[in-house]
């Protein structure tokens, strides 16, 4: 009769067989005796590519793509999953893979998932709770293409899956259903979508592409969405991944990438060119200089049929707009001239900025309060060339507002030098009052919009290309020039995250010097047509408006917030 072993004999004979093992095979045994989660001990990401137990899909992906996808999941044998990175951006250009590195989380994901015994015990939720994947895209036929294609067609090539029996429903056609109640599903570009869903992992595809509207950010908005759903559930075991080509600088892209390369946020990132993330082989090893940027030669005909689109689709360089309004943005800095002199130093007008009594000058406020900048120019016509005097950029005061009449001591300070103002225009914001008192002082003051038509930034894209306008070099409206934008055809505006300030009101002035040729009235209230500082009304008229230095931020006079090339 055989004698039964000891529980010291079998724990013995478990050991000898353990050590007989291979050491991988031991240390597989080992984890999974600290972690008896889990059904088996999983494979790190490149593994899980190369593998014929998994993808067998070495040959296929390149290296540079598993290169990164092994550092966005470093630590994946931490049986918390507590990943080094909680969210990744993959700023590429066209042909750098995007999709199929989408798809490629998505179903490491799935199967970093799928190893749990109990995933929904193992993450804090009810029993039978639905886990769910999102891969969302621009266009629904996209994100669903992804889906049950890419990710579909992985799983289901997969011996890993097959052998487990880790299949979709066949039966289901809405979203890829696995066992455990672990779904992968295609996701639409509405904000609200996530809401109601455990979402442990999502990617948005193509995230620089989803549609504005007005002043409605929706790629913005469904990242919030998603991401609050992930860390309100699952606090550092979700992921979000956020994939695209870039658009323009600032767009949701370029934000989350500049928000990636501070270190405490935990993102991840990455900016691959097209042909960076392809092998070597693919390509002749010849290239071509186009604007300082060396190119495959097999790329040269698209960098040749628009280099500044190349950049962007291609070369994930953005673009300063989508759709610039000034595309000959040259002809514009042709118009700067060197011997016209900034008029302000130090915060002050300078001593010889004085109006020519031959010559009737126009002015134009955009106003605001604490938000936007307020922008002042003023320019005058000299025979067919229009002349652009002055251009003042005043930011609001932190946690204060500009004071509005402290803009208009500004107006008859211009007067006092001898600016012969035909007339100031003030757009519709807050210039009632402004307005009213100008007119009261014998300044002709009225409202006009730049943006109720196409007609005065027409009237400026008209001057600056046929060489009509002179103008000093002021950087800060180069620079909202340059970036401005046509949208749909029939509005000028601003990219977000940009202004045009300055620009609206170079805009209205010149607009207003061009189109109105008459001789307006000029007198203070009492009509004696006399200007200059010697005028006892004109004198008591300003002494009735608070000093400029009412107006401070940073203890600045008001046209010394910014002007030209010099902020103080």
């Amino acid at each position: 009769m055989e004698v039964p072993q000891t529980l010291d004999q079998r724990k013995a004979e478990l050991q000898a067989k353990i050590a007989s093992l291979p050491a991988d095979q031991q240390q597989d045994i080992l984890w999974l005796t600290r972690n008896p989660e889990y059904e088996e001990r999983p494979v790190g990401i490149r593994e899980f590519i190369d593998s014929p137990d998994y993808l067998d899909a070495k040959e296929e992906c390149w290296p540079l793509i598993k290169d990164d996808l092994e550092c966005l999941f470093e630590g994946y044998d931490s049986p918390e999953m507590a990943w080094k990175f909680n969210e990744a951006v993959f700023d590429e250009g066209i042909g750098a893979g995007k999709s199929y590195k989408c798809s490629l989380i998505i179903t490491y994901l799935l199967y970093r998932v799928l190893i749990i015994k109990d995933p929904q015990r193992f993450l804090g939720l009810a029993r039978g709770s639905g886990l769910y994947f999102i891969n969302m895209s621009v266009r629904a036929d996209q994100a669903k293409k992804i889906v049950f294609g890419e990710i579909a067609q992985r799983v289901q090539n997969s011996p890993w899956f097959k052998n487990k029996g880790y299949l979709p429903n066949d039966m289901v056609r809405s979203e890829l259903q696995f066992p455990k109640n672990i779904y992968v599903i295609p996701g639409n570009s509405r904000e609200t979508f996530p809401l109601g869903y455990n979402v442990l992992g999502a990617v948005m595809d193509e995230a620089a592409f989803y549609i504005d509207i007005e002043e409605h950010d929706a790629a913005e908005e469904i990242y919030n969405a998603l991401h609050n759903r992930i860390k309100s559930r699952f606090a550092n075991t979700g992921m979000t991944i956020m994939i695209s080509s870039p658009r323009y600088v600032e767009d949701f892209i370029e934000r989350k990438y500049a928000e990636a390369q501070n270190p405490t946020n935990r993102i991840f990132s990455r900016r691959r060119n097209s042909w960076e993330s392809k092998p070597k082989e693919k390509f002749s090893g010849r290239t071509v200089n186009i604007q300082g940027f060396d190119i495959p030669v097999e790329y040269e005909p698209e960098a040749l049929r628009n280099f500044d689109r190349f950049k962007r689709d291609y070369m994930a360089i953005p673009s300063l707009v989508l759709e610039p309004y000034f595309k000959a943005f040259e002809l514009i800095k042709n118009c700067v001239d060197a011997t016209i002199q900034d008029p302000i130093y130090r915060g002050q007008f300078r001593e010889d900025f004085k109006g020519k009594a031959q010559y009737q000058y126009h002015m134009h406020i955009d106003l605001s309060l604490t938000t936007d900048s307020t922008g002042i120019a003023m320019c005058h016509k000299e025979e067919d060339t229009v002349v652009l005097d002055l251009v003042i950029k005043i930011k609001p005061p932190e946690n204060g507002e500009i004071d509005l009449k402290a803009i208009r001591a500004i107006v008859l300070e211009l007067k006092v030098r001898g600016f012969m103002i035909a007339k100031c225009t003030y757009d519709q914001y807050q210039s009632a009052e402004s307005i009213q008192e100008l007119n009261k002082q014998g300044i002709q003051a009225e409202k006009f919009s730049v943006d109720k038509d196409m007609a005065a930034y027409e009237t400026l894209k008209e001057m600056f290309y046929s060489h009509k306008l002179k103008m000093y070099e002021h950087p800060e409206l180069l620079g909202e020039l340059r970036r401005l934008e046509m949208i749909n055809g029939k509005k000028v505006d601003h990219p977000k995250g940009g202004s045009k300030d300055v620009a609206d009101a170079v805009a209205g002035c010149v607009f207003g010097c061009v189109s109105n040729q008459n001789n307006f009235g000029f007198g203070f209230a009492g009509g004696t047509g006399i200007r200059g500082s010697d005028n006892p009304t004109e004198r008591d008229a300003r002494q009735q408006e608070p000093a400029p230095e009412t107006l401070t931020a940073d203890g600045l006079v008001p046209y010394g917030y910014f002007s030209g090339r010099r902020r103080y």
